[in-house]
């Protein structure tokens, strides 16, 4: 295959036509005795049945206050046991629901507010100031619920009080499949200022997100991630999680001993693991002294990581499955290797984000011209699919889908002639150097290969017209390390053409800025870079 083409995953089959609330709600009910959720930073346990009680009442409570599938509900919150409660409830009842990430800045809040006006927003305690002022700013009246104790608004606790009804209750039929189409699943703060609004309702969508992912092998016992909500990744999880009957395990901790100590104390089987965080658990003197001979799988997604930091990473995990998978809030899961499928590519295809999923067609286009490119050229991945959204919420989409209807993924990739599919970068991350675009985070997965780095964002700044920008970086280094400016500079030029080099300079920062998710802020950084005074301007 070397023609340029249009690729196809598998044919999906619809053969589920419950709706993504009905599917919860009897998840938890037929594994109503097992463990459903832990919170690995306070060690609390929730089972499922527990679960399905209390977001039963919850979606009573909100159609007691008049809350139906016409209503979009907001949550703003960290990730805790209460955290999903809401959220189901609104699944149950087709309600639209969304979470923001709590890195926002008010500013970006309220544009969010104002664009999707929702009906009720559920807050924790410690952000209710910044959803009030927000909300004022974005002149929408909306309900306020709070995570945890409050004097002047009704609390959490008072959707889960007994309700006469609740033994009773399921989730409304879905009379046509494609009826529940507008329902939005949890999306985050975009370029596009608003929500994604995905087809998780629909029965392709629904195949999707239990059955395919159940052939890919990718049900699970005890699943560990940190993702909030406002992240595809987490639904992706847990519904996996739902389809087994298994355990969630979520945390906030950053440092490599905590997650392995985790894994090892709630015997772990799957773990999301992040690039970064994959530097992190490598680069641990102590890794060996942990039991995980627990862990089955271990999925890693989000920015690439360098062939050899893979390699790196599967001999540290050798007991277990590495695979790595590719998904945006805005279709869901797009490509995985089937761990026992496709196992001659996950040890063949080093660095491969997997093959399409059944009901995916795929296409890569030229990042100027947006003609068809074909195998092994590298452009922007466009795709299709009956999960994919909808539009954005109240917000134009038009810019999102190119004429022939696939949606523009913003992603930089491609795929070989086997058709497994690579990750590059994303389109907004890009800058243009003397010689063409510039993927910095190329560069960073050669910086995380230095023995003293922990932390790396790079990012360009601009030399002049002629020469675009030239890469620079902001560093993390281990306690008491005394490495140098320069050499950082050396190392990543023995190891990448002279586009790459870190002609733009290099700052060593504490702590690098970054979402509750783990993603680097990098324009935070890049803005800090430019405007300090000790930092050399090109």
């Amino acid at each position: 295959m070397s023609q340029k083409t249009k690729i196809k995953g598998p044919q999906l089959k619809y053969t589920i036509k419950s709706s993504v609330g009905e599917f919860y709600f009897n998840c938890a009910d037929r594994f109503s005795d097992q463990i459903c959720q832990i919170d690995a930073d306070s060690d609390k346990a929730e089972s499922y049945s527990s679960v399905k009680k209390r977001s039963t009442r919850a979606a009573l409570e909100l159609q007691r206050r008049g809350i139906t599938d016409q209503d979009v509900v907001v949550l703003f919150t960290r990730v805790t046991l209460d955290y999903i409660i809401p959220i189901l409830g609104c699944f149950y009842l087709g309600t639209k629901v969304g979470t923001l990430d709590t890195s926002l800045s008010m500013r970006q809040i309220a544009q969010v507010l104002h664009l999707v006006a929702p009906t009720m927003v559920f807050v924790e305690k410690d952000y209710v100031v910044m959803i009030e002022e927000s909300l004022r700013n974005a002149r929408v009246n909306a309900d306020i619920i709070v995570f945890g104790q409050s004097v002047k608004y009704s609390t959490l606790d008072d959707f889960l009080k007994p309700h006469p009804k609740e033994e009773k209750f399921k989730p409304p039929k879905v009379k046509d499949g494609d009826a529940e189409s507008s329902l939005s699943h949890s999306s985050q703060f975009s370029k596009h200022c608003s929500f994604s609004l995905v087809s998780i309702s629909s029965k392709a969508s629904n195949s999707t997100l239990r059955k395919i992912y159940s052939q890919a092998g990718f049900t699970c016992d005890c699943i560990l991630y940190s993702a909030s909500f406002s992240r595809i990744v987490s639904l992706i999880l847990m519904t996996c999680a739902f389809l087994s009957g298994g355990q969630r395990v979520f945390y906030s901790a950053i440092e490599a001993e905590n997650i392995l100590s985790i894994i090892q104390k709630y015997k772990v089987t799957h773990y999301y693991l992040t690039p970064m965080m994959s530097y992190k658990l490598t680069k641990f003197e102590k890794f060996q002294d942990y039991d995980i001979s627990s862990l089955e799988c271990v999925l890693l997604s989000g920015s690439p990581i360098s062939r050899g930091q893979f390699e790196t990473l599967t001999h540290r995990f050798k007991e277990s499955t590495v695979i790595s998978a590719y998904g945006l809030k805005e279709a869901g899961l797009v490509t995985i290797f089937d761990p026992k499928k496709d196992y001659k590519f996950t040890t063949k295809k080093v660095g491969s984000s997997g093959k399409l999923i059944a009901g995916i067609s795929a296409k890569i286009v030229d990042l100027e011209t947006h003609k068809l490119l074909g195998p092994n050229e590298i452009g922007e991945i466009c795709i299709k699919s009956p999960t994919i959204m909808k539009g954005y919420y109240n917000a134009d989409s038009s810019t999102a889908f190119d004429r022939e209807g696939y949606l523009k993924t913003g992603d930089v990739g491609y795929f070989d002639n086997d058709e497994c599919f690579f990750i590059v970068d994303r389109v907004n991350n890009l800058f243009k150097g003397s010689s063409g675009h510039i993927s910095p985070t190329a560069i960073e997965t050669v910086l995380l290969e230095h023995l003293f780095v922990k932390e790396a964002a790079v990012f360009g700044v601009p030399v002049n017209e002629e020469e675009g920008e030239a890469p620079a970086a902001c560093v993390v280094l281990e306690k008491d390390s005394t490495v140098t400016e320069d050499e950082i500079k050396n190392f990543v030029a023995e190891r990448v053409p002279d586009q790459q080099q870190l002609k733009g300079g290099v700052k060593f920062v504490d702590k690098l800025p970054t979402t509750p998710s783990g993603k680097v802020m990098r324009e935070e950084i890049k803005s800090t870079f430019l405007d300090s005074s000790e930092v050399k301007k090109v």
